[in-house]
This record gives C-alpha cells, structure tokens and sequence, in this order.
C-alpha cells in the first residue's frame, strides 16, 4: 500500500498519498473547509499494474454535531 488518498466533494484530483489515514484524514478536513465543500472521501491507494483506490469512506460536515459523519 503507498498510503491514504482522497478528494473533497468538487475537487478534480485526489490529494498526493500520506503515510497515514489520520493524517489524510486530517488534510481532507482542512481541504474541505478551505474550499467550502462539506463532503469528501478518504481511502487506501494501492499499487499494481494501476493507482487502485480502495476501502474508500465517505465524511459529511453534520452542522448539529459540529463534526465529521462517516456515511454510505
């Protein structure tokens, strides 16, 4: 595994792969509130033949709880 991707909701590119999820996930939120989307996913980049992104998770800002909702 080469580490933890994503993008947020109107982005065009994933964000370059970190060592690990906690810091993607950390960068993803940042990302997110800086450009004033409220959504965005985060998951695993493999390396084979291709970039293959996997276990991808999907985060929503919940405004009545004031944090990041895990969601389908």
């Amino acid at each position: 595994m080469l580490g933890y991707s994503g993008y947020t909701e109107h982005s065009d590119y994933y964000i370059a792969p970190h060592d690990t999820w906690e810091s993607a996930f950390e960068f993803l939120k940042q990302l997110a509130c800086e450009s004033g989307d409220n959504e965005f996913c985060i998951g695993e980049v493999h390396q084979t033949s291709v970039l293959e992104f996997g276990n991808i998770k999907w985060y929503k800002w919940n405004e009545d709880k004031g944090e990041w909702i895990q969601y389908d």
